[in-house]
């Protein structure tokens, strides 16, 4: 292989990969989500420490309010905090009753809510 060819192919290789990387990046509705699950197996399946919890429900007030941005921004016409606050309440009830069909089938021993309940503490663990 020539030198051009190399660099060509290398430059293509370094292109695409900033495309996955960029296409796997979760959005911040995405970690509202997250957390929203988190937060709802932890209040089901554990008790967690002041401290943590605390750490936990400042970041989550932090992605909340950045959500809540979002939301906005992604409407064409502007809306309303209440409007907002709805259609953050539809994603809650919506993240939370999925949660509640794993615990109701499986407990909270299920392999899915272990994982949130690592999520939970990797959460209130962020240094936002």
């Amino acid at each position: 292989m020539n030198l051009s060819k190399a660099i060509i192919t290398l430059c293509a290789t370094a292109l695409f990969s900033t495309q996955a990387i960029a296409q796997d990046k979760l959005d911040i509705l995405q970690i509202f989500d997250q957390f929203l699950l988190a937060n709802h197996a932890a209040s089901k399946c554990i008790k967690p420490d002041a401290e943590t919890l605390g750490k936990f429900l400042g970041n989550f007030q932090v992605v909340t309010i950045r959500a809540a941005e979002e939301i906005r921004k992604r409407n064409k016409n502007p809306i309303t905090n209440q409007d907002v606050q709805e259609i953050m309440k539809s994603r809650r009830d919506s993240q939370n009753q999925r949660v509640e069909e794993i615990i109701q089938s499986n407990g909270c021993s299920d392999p899915r809510i272990q994982d949130l309940l690592k999520r939970f503490q990797i959460q209130a663990s962020l240094k936002f």
